[in-house]
């Protein structure tokens, strides 16, 4: 059996980092974990404070697109430094909307982003199907401004379930917000004020590794240290790894994924993009022909997601077909994957998978870049040690 004790949620760190620095009483939000993206909301939340000017976002496009709006609420200048494909994944419609209502910004496309002026209340419209970060950017910001303010959401909502845990990380600390059908109601004048301390749960998108690492393994996994009631979508990992076959056990609030014959199916990805390198994984090694569909976001991420999956599990002997929005993956029935030399395509989730599939490889897996992983999950390997 190999225990994890799984890192605090990124997801749920960003919103609460943010939250605490708005807070009118000091919180002390407690997250051990010193992952790139979450120390560049540290880094910005710090200098937002100060009154610094200069931010640094690194890769994390949370960081970016929460700290945009959340300045511009503030009436504060920045100017927001990005590394690697930040600089070029969307801002729009945040973009257009910021700058309708009262704030100034870089040339779109252009970098460092910079944004100067005041953001005002009103009304704001925000498609469901490009971010849902846009939205948590906005309602982060927009209960401090002078009046009331309304998102409306175009057509469905993606990815719904991080709107949900900024919901929750506000109402923590005494914020309201009304979601009425495709609208979200703001008011004005309210104020931030959290609890002394805020511990941030497990991370549901990285326990999706260590689930598939035991199913498709010859060990039983246990990881520790979940919410088993999460608002966190990638909790679905369990139904879809259970929709496989795979047998997933809830013992005494840790969860084990044990090794098992899986068999190919078809999930929907729209809403969980962030599990589809684990999901592919699994699939690899399935029986029969497994389809992922809803996955045109993630060649919008650190890599195109659906290149880099699904050239990497080919190097290592996978059958995976590309799709515009989605792959099919041929699995092997069980057989294990040949192994061999990939590249982190600069991805820490990319790294993660590949790092799993040795598990279920007959040769060595060396990954070219493997370093990505600090991105979310330094200790990564240290963990991965344990297989030894």
């Amino acid at each position: 059996m190999i225990d994890i004790e799984i890192i605090p949620s990124k997801s749920y760190a960003h919103r609460a980092l943010i939250s605490a620095a708005l807070s009118d009483r000091p919180c002390k939000v407690i997250c051990d974990l010193a992952s790139d993206d979450i120390e560049a909301t540290r880094a910005c939340t710090a200098a937002m404070k100060d009154g610094a000017e200069v931010m640094e976002c690194g890769e994390s496009g949370s960081t970016l697109r929460f700290m945009l709006p959340v300045l511009g609420a503030l009436g504060q200048k920045g100017s927001f430094r990005t590394k690697g494909r930040l600089g070029q994944r969307p801002l729009s419609p945040l973009y257009e909307e910021l700058s309708a209502h009262g704030c100034r910004l870089s040339p779109k496309g252009e970098t460092p982003v910079t944004i100067d002026g005041q953001l005002t209340p009103g009304d704001f419209t925000i498609p469901g199907n490009v971010s849902s970060q846009f939205i948590t950017g906005l309602l982060l910001s927009l209960p401090i401004l002078d009046g009331d303010s309304r998102i409306t959401i175009e057509g469905p909502l993606e990815s719904s379930a991080y709107v949900d845990i900024t919901m929750d990380v506000v109402k923590q600390f005494g914020i309201r917000v009304q979601h009425d059908r495709n609208a979200y109601l703001v008011p004005g004048n309210q104020k931030y004020r959290g609890p002394r301390e805020y511990q941030v749960e497990g991370d549901w998108s990285a326990a999706a590794f260590w689930l598939a690492a035991g199913a498709i393994g010859r060990e039983p996994v246990r990881i520790n240290g979940l919410n088993m009631e999460s608002c966190q979508g990638d909790r679905q990992i369990v139904d879809i790894m259970k929709k496989f076959g795979a047998d997933i056990r809830v013992e005494d609030g840790s969860l084990t994924a044990c090794p098992s014959r899986l068999t190919g199916t078809v999930v929907d990805v729209s809403g969980v993009p962030d599990l589809t390198p684990a999901i592919a994984l699994a699939a690899s090694v399935a029986d029969g022909r497994t389809d992922i569909t809803g996955a045109g976001r993630l060649r919008l991420k650190e890599s195109d997601r659906l290149v880099s999956i699904s050239e990497t599990l080919r190097r290592l002997g996978a059958n995976v077909i590309e799709l515009s929005e989605g792959l099919v993956i041929k699995g092997s029935g069980g057989k294990p994957l040949s192994g061999g030399i990939v590249d982190s395509f600069g991805d820490h989730r990319i790294v993660m998978m590949a790092a799993a599939a040795a598990l279920a490889s007959e040769e060595k897996v060396e990954i070219n870049g493997k370093g990505a992983v600090s991105k979310s999950y330094p200790g990564f390997f240290d963990e991965m040690a344990k297989w030894r």
